[in-house]
């Protein structure tokens, strides 16, 4: 007996000083109050580029089943056509996601600032899906065009009595597109999203520093997420980074991998809100949760809103039958 009960004391001080280290390094909630006074959704479900684990990323259906599932927040990536047209897409290039290399044969290692408006629209940015994801293959993706900004902004505008989506906004790659930011906040204000009515429903993004000083100057009255990913704290260091997402933003956004409470916790100390990328299986949603994060990126709104109680059915074919996909 004696041995079982040394036996049990050790288990329970090997699982409890690890839970109860945590949850003073980094307590659950302690993001809570930063959100509110940012009248941020708190815990946030952010859609990343979409609903993309279900429908092809940054495209129209992406973001009306996200919008369908009433995520808080539809997240993009903006960058610009060679003719100044802006746009949501993600990577450097067009060769993943769209069929450049059959429409311009040689051209598909060229970044997307290489392609004027009416040439992206040539390009078929669904079909990529259906071969990548068979299992969740749809005809009705095969087409799917670039968006423009405006034409995401749209989708986002689409509001009812109890639901008004959000946007999230990186400014991808902001060194390559000089003047990216003011354009941007140029068309946001002509379209309504800085109105005092707005606030909370609105942050900008960027991995790059410089970018968000310029947002800070254009329209500080948006919150800014500084985004961190691993080799940057590797690199830094990152308390580093904190010092500098505190002067120029009101949250950072880490990767997955940085979600430790000895991340989180210090985060939190400053100030800053903290949402994580990119999370899409339960266990990770528990776990980072467990650990403090404010929110998550996620591929998989559909999952994060139940996760969260937000909802407690969601059918996602009933889902596609409702945005006509």
């Amino acid at each position: 007996m004696k041995l079982l009960r040394i036996v049990v004391i050790v288990l329970l001080l090997l699982v409890g000083l690890p839970v109860g280290g945590s949850l003073l390094m980094s307590p659950p909630s302690a993001g809570q109050n930063i959100a509110a006074e940012l009248s941020i959704p708190y815990p946030a479900v952010v859609a990343h580029r979409g609903a993309s684990w279900d429908a092809p990323e940054e495209t129209k259906p992406a973001y009306l089943l996200a919008r369908s599932i009433r995520a808080e927040f539809l997240e993009m990536d903006l960058q610009r056509s060679r003719d100044g047209v802006l746009l949501a897409f993600h990577d450097d290039t067009l060769e993943r996601t769209t069929n450049v290399a059959e429409i311009f044969p040689g051209r598909e290692k060229q970044t997307i600032d290489r392609f004027s408006w009416f040439e992206l629209q040539r390009l078929d940015a669904g079909s990529w899906f259906n071969k990548a994801h068979p299992d969740r293959a749809r005809d009705s993706f095969v087409g799917e065009k670039i968006l423009r900004f405006e034409d995401f902004l749209e989708i986002a505008e689409f509001t009812t009595d109890d639901y008004e989506p959000g946007i999230y906004i990186e400014t991808k790659a902001a060194s390559r597109f000089p003047g990216i930011e003011r354009q941007m906040v140029n068309i946001l204000r002509r379209r309504g999203w800085m109105e005092e009515s707005r606030r909370g429903r609105i942050i900008f993004q960027s991995f790059e520093h410089e970018s968000l000083a310029r947002l800070k100057d254009l329209a500080p009255e948006v919150p800014r997420v500084y985004l961190i990913g691993s080799s940057m704290a590797d690199e830094e260091g990152f308390d580093e980074l904190l010092e500098r997402a505190s002067e120029l933003a009101e949250g950072v956004g880490p990767v997955g991998y940085l979600a430790w409470p000895w991340y989180t916790g210090p985060a939190h100390r400053k100030g800053l809100l903290i949402h994580h990328y990119t999370i899409n299986a339960k266990w990770q949603m528990r776990l980072l949760n467990f650990f403090g994060s404010d929110g998550f990126f996620t591929d998989r709104p559909d999952q994060l809103m139940l996760y969260y109680g937000k909802d407690d059915h969601i059918d996602m074919r009933a889902k596609f039958q409702q945005i006509g996909y």
